[in-house]
C-alpha cells in the first residue's frame, strides 16, 4: 500500500511541476473531426487542418509561456470557437488532476475567430501562414456542415469484445490508449460477452467504426438509487468526451462513476440525476470461467462465483489482476475484517469501500462490527 501510495504521490507531483513549465493543446472530439473533414479537401486548406490536427494529436510538448489559449471546442457561431486561458486551468490545478474533463466546462470560457486560432496554432509551429490562405481557410471552415458523423453505440456479446481491442482505437492518447485490458484475447472478457443482459459496452464511435470512448454498461439488482442501470469508468481518447458520457448516462437514467479510478475507497461513491449517491451495487452472474478481466468498480466476486459487487465480502475474489486472475486478499486471506494489535479492523487492502461508507454514516454488514 505504501508503495502504491509513493506512486501516487510521484505522479501527483510530475503532472504538476510539468503542467507549470510546460503543456499541450487539448481540443473536443467535435473541434477534432470538423479538422479532419477539412484535411479530406485538400490544398491549402487540407495543409492547414493537418498542421494544426498534428499539433492537437501528436502531444507536442510547448512551453507553457507560449500558451495562452487552449481547450477548444465548438460554437453556435460558424466563424468562432470556444477556448479558455490557460492561466484560469492553472489557479484550478488540483480539480484539473482529479477532473481532467473540468476545462472545457469550466466558468470563464470564451469565443475567439477561428482565423486567430489558426494564426496562434500554427505559429507555435513557426509555420507562416499567409492572409490569403487564413481567409480561404476561414470561409471553407464556415460552409463545413460535416464533421464526420460521430455517435454513441450501445453493444453487447462479442462485440464487446470486438470493440475492447485497441485496433480499434482512433489512437492511442487518453486513458482509452493507455488502458490495461486494450490487447487482451477474447477469452478473458467472457464474463461480459455471456452476460448479455447484464453487461454492455458503451462505445463513442466515428464514421469510420474508430472507438474514441468507452464504458461498462451494468444491469444490477442492489444499487444506492432507483436507477438499475449503473455505467462504470469512463475510457476515453480525450478528456472533453467523458462529459458527453455522463450527459448520456443522464439522458438515459443511468447512475455513474463519481470518480474515474479504480480505487477500492471510490468505488462506492457515484452520481445519480446530477447528485451524489454513495453504497454497495451488486448483480448477478450466469456462468463460470477460468479468466477474468481486470474490472474497476464491481471487482469482487463472490465466493460462488455467481454475483459482483463494488463491496468486498467473505472469501470473495478481488479482480484487480491484469492477468486474467482471481485472487482472494493477500492481507486479510479473504476475511473483510483483520485483527491488528488484537482489535478488529476493516481491512486496508481490499475493505476501504466499507470504511468509507461507515465515515459517511452508511451501514454495510462488515463496516457495523468494527468500531
Amino acid at each position: 500500500m505504501l508503495t502504491k501510495y509513493n506512486g501516487f504521490i510521484l505522479e501527483r507531483l510530475k503532472f504538476e511541476i510539468f503542467s507549470l513549465l510546460e503543456g499541450h493543446i487539448y481540443a473536443t472530439t467535435d473541434f477534432i473531426m470538423k479538422l479532419k473533414s477539412l484535411n479530406k479537401v485538400g490544398g491549402k486548406v487540407g495543409k492547414i487542418a493537418e498542421q494544426i490536427l498534428d499539433v492537437i494529436e501528436s502531444n507536442q510538448w510547448f512551453a507553457d509561456s507560449k500558451i495562452k489559449q487552449n481547450y477548444f471546442d465548438l460554437v453556435d457561431s460558424e466563424d468562432m470557437v470556444g477556448f479558455i486561458n490557460q492561466s484560469k486551468v492553472k489557479d484550478k490545478m488540483d480539480d484539473v488532476y482529479d477532473n481532467p474533463e473540468l476545462p472545457f466546462t469550466m466558468t470563464g470560457r470564451g469565443e475567439v475567430k477561428i482565423g486567430k486560432i489558426v494564426n496562434y496554432i500554427c505559429s507555435l509551429r513557426n509555420i507562416l501562414v499567409t492572409d490569403s490562405e487564413r481567409e480561404e481557410f476561414v470561409n471553407v471552415w464556415k460552409s463545413s456542415t460535416d464533421s464526420a458523423t460521430i455517435q454513441f453505440k450501445l453493444v453487447s456479446g462479442d462485440d464487446i469484445v470486438k470493440y475492447y481491442d485497441e485496433n480499434k482505437y482512433y489512437n492511442g492518447s487518453g486513458t482509452l490508449g493507455s488502458s490495461c485490458m486494450k490487447d487482451e484475447s477474447g477469452k478473458i472478457f467472457k464474463i461480459y460477452s455471456e452476460n448479455k443482459e447484464k453487461v454492455k459496452l458503451l462505445i463513442y464511435v466515428d464514421a469510420d467504426d474508430k472507438v474514441h470512448g468507452r464504458a461498462l454498461v451494468w444491469k444490477v439488482k442492489k444499487s444506492p438509487c432507483e436507477s438499475k442501470y449503473f455505467m462504470d469508468r469512463i475510457y476515453t481518447n480525450r478528456d472533453s468526451d467523458v462529459n458527453r458520457f455522463k450527459d448520456f448516462a443522464n439522458n438515459e437514467g443511468w447512475f455513474y462513476k463519481k470518480r474515474m479510478n479504480s480505487h477500492v475507497d471510490d468505488n462506492v461513491l457515484f452520481v445519480y440525476k446530477g447528485q451524489d449517491v454513495a453504497g454497495e451495487v451488486k448483480l448477478k452472474l450466469e456462468g463460470d470461467f477460468r479468466n477474468y478481466p481486470f474490472i474497476d468498480t464491481m471487482c469482487f466476486l463472490s465466493k460462488d462465483k455467481d454475483s459482483l459487487s463494488n463491496l468486498s465480502d467473505k472469501k470473495c475474489y478481488h479482480l484487480h489482476d491484469v492477468y486474467g486472475e482471481r485472487e482472494r486478499c493477500e492481507d486479510c486471506e479473504g476475511d473483510v475484517i483483520s485483527s491488528g494489535w488484537g482489535e478488529k479492523e476493516l481491512c486496508s487492502s481490499c475493505s476501504s469501500g466499507h470504511k468509507t461508507l461507515k465515515e459517511m454514516g452508511i451501514e454495510t454488514k462488515w463496516n457495523k462490527k468494527v468500531d
